[in-house]
Protein backbone atom coordinates (compact mmCIF):
# COMPACT_ATOMS: atom_id res chain seq x y z
CA UNK A 1 0.00 0.00 0.00
CA UNK A 2 1.07 3.38 -0.80
CA UNK A 3 -0.20 6.70 0.38
CA UNK A 4 -4.25 6.91 0.76
CA UNK A 5 -4.83 3.39 2.40
CA UNK A 6 -7.10 2.69 -0.44
CA UNK A 7 -4.44 2.75 -3.10
CA UNK A 8 -2.62 -0.36 -3.74
CA UNK A 9 0.07 -1.85 -6.42
CA UNK A 10 -1.09 -5.24 -6.68
CA UNK A 11 1.09 -8.10 -8.62
CA UNK A 12 -0.82 -10.80 -9.05
CA UNK A 13 0.53 -14.10 -10.67
CA UNK A 14 -1.43 -16.90 -12.25
CA UNK A 15 1.12 -20.73 -13.13
CA UNK A 16 -0.59 -21.67 -16.02
CA UNK A 17 1.13 -25.30 -17.61
CA UNK A 18 1.39 -23.76 -21.54
CA UNK A 19 -0.39 -27.41 -22.66
CA UNK A 20 -3.98 -26.61 -20.70
CA UNK A 21 -3.18 -22.61 -21.07
CA UNK A 22 -3.08 -22.84 -25.30
CA UNK A 23 -5.72 -25.05 -26.73
CA UNK A 24 -5.30 -25.66 -30.62
CA UNK A 25 -4.67 -22.98 -33.20
CA UNK A 26 -4.49 -20.27 -30.00
CA UNK A 27 -1.92 -17.74 -30.35
CA UNK A 28 -2.04 -15.90 -27.19
CA UNK A 29 -3.60 -15.08 -23.89
CA UNK A 30 -4.93 -11.81 -22.52
CA UNK A 31 -4.69 -10.73 -18.55
CA UNK A 32 -7.43 -8.59 -17.54
CA UNK A 33 -7.68 -6.62 -14.74
CA UNK A 34 -10.62 -5.39 -13.32
CA UNK A 35 -11.61 -4.08 -9.42
CA UNK A 36 -14.64 -4.78 -8.09
CA UNK A 37 -15.91 -1.58 -7.65
CA UNK A 38 -15.40 0.17 -11.09
CA UNK A 39 -17.12 -1.02 -14.24
CA UNK A 40 -14.66 -1.27 -16.77
CA UNK A 41 -10.96 -2.62 -16.96
CA UNK A 42 -7.91 -1.20 -15.25
CA UNK A 43 -5.05 -3.25 -17.30
CA UNK A 44 -4.48 -5.62 -20.24
CA UNK A 45 -1.60 -7.84 -20.71
CA UNK A 46 -1.12 -10.36 -23.54
CA UNK A 47 0.54 -13.37 -23.32
CA UNK A 48 1.78 -14.56 -26.51
CA UNK A 49 1.92 -18.94 -26.87
CA UNK A 50 5.39 -20.45 -27.10
CA UNK A 51 6.21 -22.36 -29.96
CA UNK A 52 5.59 -25.98 -30.16
CA UNK A 53 8.51 -27.98 -29.51
CA UNK A 54 9.12 -29.99 -32.64
CA UNK A 55 10.77 -33.46 -32.79
CA UNK A 56 11.30 -35.43 -35.82
CA UNK A 57 10.07 -39.50 -35.15
CA UNK A 58 12.38 -41.88 -34.79
CA UNK A 59 10.96 -44.60 -37.35
CA UNK A 60 11.59 -48.57 -37.54
CA UNK A 61 10.72 -51.68 -39.02
CA UNK A 62 9.92 -54.69 -37.37
CA UNK A 63 9.65 -57.66 -39.99
CA UNK A 64 9.39 -61.51 -39.88
CA UNK A 65 12.70 -63.38 -39.48
CA UNK A 66 13.40 -65.11 -43.16
CA UNK A 67 13.75 -68.50 -41.31
CA UNK A 68 10.81 -68.03 -39.23
CA UNK A 69 8.22 -68.27 -41.73
CA UNK A 70 5.90 -71.74 -42.07
CA UNK A 71 6.88 -72.51 -45.69
CA UNK A 72 2.98 -72.39 -46.70
CA UNK A 73 2.73 -69.55 -49.07
CA UNK A 74 -1.00 -68.49 -47.55
CA UNK A 75 0.30 -68.03 -43.61
CA UNK A 76 0.02 -64.97 -42.92
CA UNK A 77 3.15 -62.56 -41.77
CA UNK A 78 2.96 -58.81 -39.90
CA UNK A 79 5.13 -56.04 -40.57
CA UNK A 80 5.32 -53.51 -38.30
CA UNK A 81 6.23 -49.74 -38.71
CA UNK A 82 6.78 -47.98 -35.27
CA UNK A 83 7.81 -44.06 -34.88
CA UNK A 84 8.87 -42.67 -31.71
CA UNK A 85 9.76 -39.85 -29.82
CA UNK A 86 7.89 -37.34 -31.82
CA UNK A 87 6.18 -34.03 -31.58
CA UNK A 88 3.71 -32.68 -32.21
CA UNK A 89 1.57 -35.74 -31.75
CA UNK A 90 -0.40 -35.05 -35.48
CA UNK A 91 1.28 -37.66 -37.79
CA UNK A 92 0.77 -40.46 -40.65
CA UNK A 93 1.54 -44.05 -41.49
CA UNK A 94 1.12 -45.54 -44.84
CA UNK A 95 2.65 -48.57 -46.55
CA UNK A 96 4.05 -49.19 -50.07
CA UNK A 97 5.01 -52.10 -52.14
CA UNK A 98 7.35 -51.68 -54.81
CA UNK A 99 6.21 -48.10 -55.14
CA UNK A 100 2.93 -48.72 -55.15
CA UNK A 101 0.57 -47.63 -51.96
CA UNK A 102 -1.16 -50.46 -49.90
CA UNK A 103 -4.84 -49.81 -48.72
CA UNK A 104 -5.88 -52.82 -47.58
CA UNK A 105 -5.03 -55.69 -44.73
CA UNK A 106 -3.73 -52.66 -42.20
CA UNK A 107 -4.30 -51.97 -38.69
CA UNK A 108 -2.91 -48.93 -36.66
CA UNK A 109 -2.56 -48.05 -33.01
CA UNK A 110 -3.80 -45.26 -31.45
CA UNK A 111 -1.08 -42.66 -30.99
CA UNK A 112 0.00 -42.62 -27.49
CA UNK A 113 2.21 -39.97 -25.28
CA UNK A 114 5.46 -41.61 -24.40
CA UNK A 115 7.10 -39.18 -22.11
CA UNK A 116 5.56 -35.46 -20.48
CA UNK A 117 8.92 -33.44 -20.51
CA UNK A 118 9.40 -32.97 -23.39
CA UNK A 119 5.97 -34.08 -24.22
CA UNK A 120 6.92 -37.05 -27.28
CA UNK A 121 4.72 -39.90 -28.71
CA UNK A 122 5.01 -43.15 -30.31
CA UNK A 123 2.53 -44.64 -33.17
CA UNK A 124 2.73 -47.76 -35.00
CA UNK A 125 1.12 -49.36 -38.08
CA UNK A 126 0.69 -53.48 -38.76
CA UNK A 127 0.60 -54.62 -42.06
CA UNK A 128 -0.84 -58.31 -42.74
CA UNK A 129 0.76 -59.97 -45.94
CA UNK A 130 1.05 -63.72 -46.95
CA UNK A 131 4.16 -65.59 -46.90
CA UNK A 132 4.30 -65.95 -50.31
CA UNK A 133 3.97 -62.19 -50.79
CA UNK A 134 6.69 -61.96 -48.18
CA UNK A 135 9.34 -63.62 -49.79
CA UNK A 136 8.53 -62.38 -53.73
CA UNK A 137 11.11 -60.09 -52.78
CA UNK A 138 9.14 -56.84 -53.29
CA UNK A 139 10.36 -53.79 -51.45
CA UNK A 140 8.17 -52.85 -48.60
CA UNK A 141 8.44 -49.35 -47.41
CA UNK A 142 6.85 -47.71 -44.51
CA UNK A 143 5.96 -44.09 -44.89
CA UNK A 144 5.73 -41.42 -41.91
CA UNK A 145 4.50 -37.72 -42.85
CA UNK A 146 5.52 -35.38 -39.78
CA UNK A 147 5.07 -31.88 -39.44
CA UNK A 148 5.23 -31.22 -43.35
CA UNK A 149 8.25 -33.72 -43.81
CA UNK A 150 8.55 -37.42 -45.01
CA UNK A 151 10.32 -40.47 -43.60
CA UNK A 152 10.72 -43.37 -44.96
CA UNK A 153 11.82 -47.33 -43.96
CA UNK A 154 12.71 -50.02 -45.95
CA UNK A 155 12.24 -53.34 -46.02
CA UNK A 156 12.56 -57.06 -47.74
CA UNK A 157 13.37 -60.40 -47.52
CA UNK A 158 16.66 -60.15 -48.76
CA UNK A 159 18.11 -61.89 -45.52
CA UNK A 160 20.85 -59.74 -44.94
CA UNK A 161 22.53 -60.29 -41.61
CA UNK A 162 21.24 -57.37 -39.49
CA UNK A 163 21.23 -57.71 -35.36
CA UNK A 164 18.40 -59.04 -33.56
CA UNK A 165 15.44 -56.48 -32.91
CA UNK A 166 14.65 -55.80 -29.61
CA UNK A 167 11.47 -57.21 -28.14
CA UNK A 168 8.63 -55.28 -28.96
CA UNK A 169 5.38 -54.32 -27.07
CA UNK A 170 2.16 -52.82 -28.84
CA UNK A 171 -1.52 -52.38 -27.66
CA UNK A 172 -3.98 -52.22 -29.52
CA UNK A 173 -7.35 -50.91 -28.64
CA UNK A 174 -10.69 -52.82 -29.49
CA UNK A 175 -12.08 -52.10 -33.03
CA UNK A 176 -15.54 -50.74 -33.31
CA UNK A 177 -17.07 -53.80 -35.01
CA UNK A 178 -16.24 -56.19 -31.97
CA UNK A 179 -17.99 -53.16 -29.52
CA UNK A 180 -20.75 -53.51 -31.80
CA UNK A 181 -20.86 -56.96 -32.32
CA UNK A 182 -19.84 -58.25 -28.98
CA UNK A 183 -20.67 -55.64 -26.17
CA UNK A 184 -17.65 -56.37 -24.60
CA UNK A 185 -13.99 -54.53 -25.34
CA UNK A 186 -11.04 -56.31 -26.27
CA UNK A 187 -7.91 -55.24 -25.14
CA UNK A 188 -4.59 -57.14 -26.77
CA UNK A 189 -0.88 -56.73 -26.45
CA UNK A 190 1.24 -57.74 -28.84
CA UNK A 191 4.68 -58.95 -27.94
CA UNK A 192 7.68 -59.59 -31.26
CA UNK A 193 11.30 -61.07 -31.24
CA UNK A 194 10.95 -63.25 -28.21
CA UNK A 195 13.83 -64.90 -28.03
CA UNK A 196 12.11 -67.90 -26.06
CA UNK A 197 8.78 -67.77 -23.82
CA UNK A 198 10.53 -68.49 -20.61
CA UNK A 199 9.54 -65.87 -17.81
CA UNK A 200 7.14 -64.80 -20.15
CA UNK A 201 4.48 -63.06 -18.54
CA UNK A 202 1.56 -60.62 -20.18
CA UNK A 203 -0.89 -59.15 -17.82
CA UNK A 204 -3.37 -56.25 -18.16
CA UNK A 205 -4.88 -54.10 -15.29
CA UNK A 206 -7.49 -51.32 -14.54
CA UNK A 207 -6.03 -47.80 -13.58
CA UNK A 208 -6.91 -48.41 -10.32
CA UNK A 209 -4.58 -51.16 -10.07
CA UNK A 210 -7.31 -53.69 -10.52
CA UNK A 211 -5.50 -57.16 -12.08
CA UNK A 212 -7.65 -58.27 -15.52
CA UNK A 213 -8.13 -61.90 -16.48
CA UNK A 214 -5.46 -61.92 -19.05
CA UNK A 215 -5.65 -65.00 -22.14
CA UNK A 216 -2.14 -64.82 -23.75
CA UNK A 217 -1.17 -66.99 -26.83
CA UNK A 218 2.04 -67.79 -28.26
CA UNK A 219 3.47 -68.04 -31.98
CA UNK A 220 6.35 -70.39 -32.30
CA UNK A 221 8.47 -69.63 -35.52
CA UNK A 222 10.94 -72.13 -37.09
CA UNK A 223 13.95 -70.40 -35.98
CA UNK A 224 12.89 -70.80 -32.30
CA UNK A 225 11.52 -66.82 -32.25
CA UNK A 226 9.01 -66.55 -30.59
CA UNK A 227 5.35 -63.62 -30.41
CA UNK A 228 2.84 -63.70 -28.04
CA UNK A 229 -0.65 -61.92 -27.37
CA UNK A 230 -2.56 -60.87 -24.56
CA UNK A 231 -5.95 -60.12 -24.49
CA UNK A 232 -8.28 -59.17 -21.99
CA UNK A 233 -11.87 -58.26 -22.67
CA UNK A 234 -13.60 -55.12 -20.19
CA UNK A 235 -17.22 -53.71 -20.47
CA UNK A 236 -17.83 -51.62 -23.64
CA UNK A 237 -18.96 -48.77 -21.31
CA UNK A 238 -15.82 -48.66 -19.19
CA UNK A 239 -14.20 -48.11 -22.07
CA UNK A 240 -16.61 -45.94 -24.14
CA UNK A 241 -16.05 -43.87 -20.42
CA UNK A 242 -12.36 -43.64 -21.25
CA UNK A 243 -10.74 -45.36 -18.49
CA UNK A 244 -6.93 -46.64 -18.88
CA UNK A 245 -6.03 -49.79 -18.68
CA UNK A 246 -2.04 -51.07 -18.41
CA UNK A 247 -0.34 -54.07 -20.53
CA UNK A 248 2.68 -54.94 -18.07
CA UNK A 249 5.05 -57.67 -19.57
CA UNK A 250 7.76 -59.27 -17.94
CA UNK A 251 10.71 -61.38 -19.74
CA UNK A 252 14.16 -62.56 -19.13
CA UNK A 253 15.48 -60.18 -21.59
CA UNK A 254 14.04 -57.30 -20.07
CA UNK A 255 15.99 -56.00 -16.96
CA UNK A 256 12.53 -54.28 -16.07
CA UNK A 257 9.06 -54.84 -17.19
CA UNK A 258 7.86 -52.94 -19.82
CA UNK A 259 4.32 -51.14 -19.75
CA UNK A 260 2.36 -49.65 -22.60
CA UNK A 261 -1.15 -47.88 -21.45
CA UNK A 262 -4.32 -47.34 -23.59
CA UNK A 263 -7.87 -46.18 -23.32
CA UNK A 264 -9.93 -44.35 -25.87
CA UNK A 265 -8.92 -40.59 -26.91
CA UNK A 266 -10.76 -38.04 -25.43
CA UNK A 267 -12.25 -35.30 -27.54
CA UNK A 268 -11.86 -36.45 -30.85
CA UNK A 269 -14.10 -35.41 -33.87
CA UNK A 270 -17.28 -37.30 -34.34
CA UNK A 271 -18.94 -37.19 -38.37
CA UNK A 272 -21.04 -39.65 -39.14
CA UNK A 273 -20.52 -40.90 -42.97
CA UNK A 274 -22.33 -41.18 -45.68
CA UNK A 275 -22.96 -44.42 -47.68
CA UNK A 276 -23.34 -45.02 -51.42
CA UNK A 277 -24.02 -48.09 -53.46
CA UNK A 278 -22.86 -48.70 -57.21
CA UNK A 279 -24.43 -50.95 -59.07
CA UNK A 280 -22.73 -53.25 -61.78
CA UNK A 281 -21.87 -51.70 -64.96
CA UNK A 282 -23.30 -52.62 -68.56
CA UNK A 283 -20.17 -53.78 -69.47
CA UNK A 284 -19.57 -56.18 -66.69
CA UNK A 285 -23.10 -57.80 -66.92
CA UNK A 286 -22.89 -58.24 -70.53
CA UNK A 287 -19.59 -60.32 -70.19
CA UNK A 288 -21.95 -62.75 -68.19
CA UNK A 289 -19.61 -63.92 -65.59
CA UNK A 290 -18.75 -61.75 -62.63
CA UNK A 291 -19.82 -58.54 -61.47
CA UNK A 292 -19.18 -55.70 -59.14
CA UNK A 293 -21.24 -53.83 -56.61
CA UNK A 294 -19.51 -51.06 -54.99
CA UNK A 295 -20.07 -48.89 -51.60
CA UNK A 296 -18.31 -45.96 -50.68
CA UNK A 297 -18.54 -44.76 -47.55
CA UNK A 298 -16.93 -41.06 -46.67
CA UNK A 299 -16.87 -37.72 -44.82
CA UNK A 300 -16.20 -39.82 -41.03
CA UNK A 301 -14.38 -39.68 -38.22
CA UNK A 302 -12.85 -41.37 -36.29
CA UNK A 303 -11.07 -43.91 -38.68
CA UNK A 304 -12.63 -46.99 -37.39
CA UNK A 305 -15.39 -48.22 -39.35
CA UNK A 306 -16.97 -51.41 -40.30
CA UNK A 307 -19.08 -52.95 -43.44
CA UNK A 308 -20.65 -55.97 -43.83
CA UNK A 309 -22.46 -56.88 -47.33
CA UNK A 310 -26.14 -58.81 -47.11
CA UNK A 311 -27.88 -60.76 -49.91
CA UNK A 312 -31.41 -61.23 -49.13
CA UNK A 313 -30.82 -59.89 -46.17
CA UNK A 314 -28.09 -62.80 -45.27
CA UNK A 315 -24.70 -62.09 -44.36
CA UNK A 316 -22.13 -62.63 -47.34
CA UNK A 317 -18.96 -64.54 -46.86
CA UNK A 318 -16.08 -62.82 -46.40
CA UNK A 319 -14.49 -64.10 -49.38
CA UNK A 320 -16.93 -62.31 -51.74
CA UNK A 321 -16.09 -58.68 -50.56
CA UNK A 322 -12.91 -56.99 -50.26
CA UNK A 323 -12.81 -53.79 -47.87
CA UNK A 324 -9.85 -50.77 -48.63
CA UNK A 325 -8.56 -49.90 -44.99
CA UNK A 326 -9.22 -46.23 -44.06
CA UNK A 327 -7.71 -42.95 -45.71
CA UNK A 328 -7.97 -39.39 -44.77
CA UNK A 329 -10.09 -37.80 -47.84
CA UNK A 330 -8.04 -35.30 -49.99
CA UNK A 331 -9.46 -32.50 -49.79
CA UNK A 332 -10.15 -32.92 -46.25
CA UNK A 333 -7.57 -35.00 -44.43
CA UNK A 334 -9.53 -34.76 -40.77
CA UNK A 335 -12.35 -37.34 -42.09
CA UNK A 336 -11.84 -40.86 -43.59
CA UNK A 337 -13.52 -42.81 -46.59
CA UNK A 338 -13.33 -46.51 -47.49
CA UNK A 339 -14.87 -48.42 -50.46
CA UNK A 340 -16.42 -52.36 -50.35
CA UNK A 341 -16.52 -54.00 -53.63
CA UNK A 342 -19.15 -57.10 -53.75
CA UNK A 343 -18.54 -59.80 -56.54
CA UNK A 344 -21.45 -61.12 -57.41
CA UNK A 345 -23.26 -63.24 -60.69
CA UNK A 346 -24.18 -61.73 -63.57
CA UNK A 347 -27.21 -64.09 -62.82
CA UNK A 348 -28.50 -63.29 -59.89
CA UNK A 349 -28.01 -59.70 -60.65
CA UNK A 350 -30.63 -60.50 -63.56
CA UNK A 351 -32.97 -62.19 -61.74
CA UNK A 352 -33.43 -59.59 -58.82
CA UNK A 353 -31.12 -60.37 -55.92
CA UNK A 354 -31.47 -56.99 -53.53
CA UNK A 355 -27.71 -56.59 -52.16
CA UNK A 356 -27.32 -54.35 -49.05
CA UNK A 357 -24.10 -52.60 -47.78
CA UNK A 358 -24.40 -51.90 -43.56
CA UNK A 359 -22.32 -49.22 -42.29
CA UNK A 360 -21.32 -49.57 -38.01
CA UNK A 361 -19.56 -46.92 -37.08
CA UNK A 362 -20.07 -44.66 -33.62
CA UNK A 363 -21.21 -41.38 -34.90
CA UNK A 364 -24.24 -42.88 -36.81
CA UNK A 365 -27.74 -42.33 -34.91
CA UNK A 366 -28.10 -45.92 -34.21
CA UNK A 367 -24.70 -46.56 -34.47
CA UNK A 368 -25.56 -48.78 -37.80
CA UNK A 369 -26.68 -47.49 -41.51
CA UNK A 370 -27.63 -49.36 -44.55
CA UNK A 371 -28.28 -49.14 -48.49
CA UNK A 372 -29.70 -51.53 -50.86
CA UNK A 373 -29.67 -51.96 -54.36
CA UNK A 374 -30.89 -54.27 -56.94
CA UNK A 375 -31.85 -54.41 -60.78
CA UNK A 376 -34.44 -52.26 -60.06
CA UNK A 377 -33.17 -49.24 -58.28
CA UNK A 378 -30.25 -49.36 -60.27
CA UNK A 379 -27.98 -46.17 -60.91
CA UNK A 380 -30.79 -44.14 -58.17
CA UNK A 381 -29.12 -42.10 -55.44
CA UNK A 382 -30.44 -41.76 -52.16
CA UNK A 383 -31.72 -37.73 -51.91
CA UNK A 384 -31.02 -37.74 -48.06
CA UNK A 385 -27.89 -38.67 -48.76
CA UNK A 386 -25.03 -35.85 -47.50
CA UNK A 387 -21.05 -35.67 -48.16
CA UNK A 388 -21.05 -34.45 -51.69
CA UNK A 389 -21.30 -30.97 -51.83
CA UNK A 390 -22.28 -30.81 -55.85
CA UNK A 391 -23.07 -32.44 -58.49
CA UNK A 392 -19.57 -32.15 -59.63
CA UNK A 393 -18.00 -33.71 -56.91
CA UNK A 394 -20.58 -36.69 -57.00
CA UNK A 395 -19.76 -37.19 -60.65
CA UNK A 396 -16.34 -37.72 -60.54
CA UNK A 397 -16.48 -40.00 -56.91
CA UNK A 398 -18.86 -42.50 -59.61
CA UNK A 399 -16.72 -41.79 -62.16
CA UNK A 400 -13.83 -43.00 -60.28
CA UNK A 401 -15.20 -46.10 -58.70
CA UNK A 402 -16.71 -47.06 -62.35
CA UNK A 403 -13.20 -47.42 -63.29
CA UNK A 404 -12.24 -49.29 -60.56
CA UNK A 405 -14.76 -51.57 -61.11
CA UNK A 406 -13.96 -52.22 -64.36
CA UNK A 407 -10.41 -52.49 -63.71
CA UNK A 408 -11.71 -55.23 -61.42
CA UNK A 409 -13.78 -57.09 -63.73
CA UNK A 410 -10.83 -56.80 -66.67
CA UNK A 411 -8.22 -58.52 -64.26
CA UNK A 412 -10.34 -60.98 -63.51
CA UNK A 413 -11.24 -61.54 -67.19
CA UNK A 414 -7.97 -61.70 -67.88
CA UNK A 415 -7.03 -64.07 -65.30
CA UNK A 416 -9.43 -66.51 -66.57
CA UNK A 417 -8.34 -66.28 -69.92
CA UNK A 418 -4.55 -67.30 -68.91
Amino acid sequence: MSGAEDSWSPSPQVALHSSSAFQGTDGYLVCEVQHPKGGKPVGTVMVVAPKAEVLSPVVSVFVPPCNSLSGNGNSKSSLICQATDFSPKQISLSWFRDGKRIVSDISEGQVETVQSSPITYRAYSMLTITEREWLSQSAYTCQVEHNKETFQKNASSSCDATPPSPIGVFTIPPSFADIFLTKSAKLSCLVTNLASYDGLNISWSHQNGKALETHTYFERHLNDTFSARGEASVCSEDWESGEEYTCTVAHLDLPFPEKSTISKPKDIAMKPPSVYVLPPTREQLSLRESASVTCLVKGFAPADVFVQWLQKGEPVAKSKYVTSSPAPEPQDPNVYFVHSILTVTEEDWSKGETYTCVVGHEALPHMVTERTVDKSTEGEVSAEEEGFENLNTMASTFIVLFLLSLFYSTTVTLFKVK
